[in-house]
């Protein structure tokens, strides 16, 4: 990975797996991760710590920070949300979101071509987004059924955030977890483009997706 600059820090806690990132010197990243999806609340400061004072760093070198926005766990994405807009508005830096689909698109069009992700919402139904393109420019997200998940996700390769559920194990096209998984390296390499062009978010109005129906944006 290139062009990352240090140190920006990343979390995602839009599913089961809370993951948190920082970018070092050389282009590397160094990431930690909970899997304990009930205490995402209790962990997410002492992971965030053991993560730069493993690496050296403290709070105060931190320069920006990302968020995932999901969709996903709607607990999951309030208590990873409240905490990097807190640390934004502390410390004075930006804060930019990524959602899930946009984490994923750069990585998985290169690999796959057009490829589907899609996202447990309620039960028997999913967040289904068409990845056509590696920057998810364009991408629309709605919730469908198990019904109609074969049929929206016809000739494409698909990418099941957060585990695979056994209503949907059947589908042609589905990435194991050996195929591919979002990693907190694509929340960075997304988030640190975004800073980039944008300086971030205002953070008054970044807001996890939970709507059915919305652009992916950060």
């Amino acid at each position: 990975m290139k062009n990352i600059e240090p140190h920006i820090l990343a979390v995602d806690s839009s599913t089961s797996v809370m993951r948190v990132g920082l970018s070092l010197p050389g282009g590397r990243v160094a990431a930690l991760e909970s899997r304990d999806r009930y205490r995402h609340a209790e962990f997410i400061f002492d992971l965030i710590d053991r993560l730069l004072t493993g690496n050296g760093c403290d709070r105060s070198g931190i320069k920006a920070l990302i968020i995932g926005t999901g969709p996903g766990s709607f607990t999951g994405l309030r208590v990873g949300m409240a905490a990097l807009k807190g640390l934004a508005l502390a410390m004075s830096i930006p804060l930019t979101g990524v959602s899930n689909f946009e984490a994923a698109a750069g990585r998985l069009f290169e690999k796959y071509g057009p490829a589907a992700v899609v996202i447990p919402s309620r039960r028997s139904e999913y967040y289904l987004g068409h990845i056509d393109n590696p920057d998810a420019s364009g991408l629309t997200v709605d919730i469908v059924g198990t019904d109609q998940l074969p049929a929206r996700t016809e000739n494409r390769q698909i990418l099941v955030v957060d585990g695979i559920r056994p209503d949907i194990e059947r589908l042609d096209g589905l990435l194991s977890a050996d195929d591919f998984e979002i990693a907190i390296d694509d929340f960075i390499r997304v988030g640190q483009d975004r800073l980039a062009a944008t300086g971030g978010n205002d953070i008054s109005d970044l807001e996890p997706l939970y709507i059915q129906n919305f652009p992916a944006g950060g």
